[in-house]
């Protein structure tokens, strides 16, 4: 990374931050894409120019929850520093809390993912064995994978 404290240059393919770093700015995308990642390698979003990243750790004030990571061409972004995002919350208190309502749901969002992507994984995994699973257990995952795509549409209605 090539930093001059106001702007950061990322070459393709490096990590800008890893989930349960500690986070001390965002991100505003000036070239360039960032995959935004689980822990696990689920990609969530691919981000481009104009786009912010970074930010929920910052106004959530929780480690990196997500990793980012640059695509295949460098990636120019300008640094956002916490202390900005410090005063636009003191500043507006019903935009911080729309604001907060909308990254914790953006983190509940990401978690569900993540999981029904691992319980998928865990079924696929299931028939490239020599020994397929019997029927009445694809039945059981099958219907705790439902069980997960319901709590999210349930999740996005409210």
């Amino acid at each position: 990374m090539q930093d001059n404290g106001k702007s950061a240059i990322w070459e393709p393919g490096e990590i800008i931050y890893e989930a349960g770093n500690e986070a001390s700015e965002a991100y505003l995308i000036l070239e360039g894409y960032v995959n935004i990642e689980t822990k696990d390698g689920l990609k969530l979003n691919r981000l481009g120019m104009g786009e912010i990243f970074g930010e929920t750790s910052i106004l959530l004030n929780v480690p990196r929850t997500v990793t980012a990571k640059v695509c295949a061409q460098k990636l120019v972004a300008k640094k956002i520093p916490k202390s900005y995002f410090t005063k636009m919350i003191k500043s507006n208190v019903v935009l911080s809390a729309l604001i907060r309502k909308t990254q914790i749901r953006l983190l509940d969002s990401n978690r569900q993912s993540n999981e029904l992507a691992n319980e998928m994984s865990n079924l696929l995994d299931q028939f490239d064995t020599n020994n397929p699973p019997k029927k009445n257990v694809l039945e059981e995952r099958m219907k705790k994978i439902r069980t997960k795509i319901n709590q999210i549409k349930n999740t996005i209605d409210n």
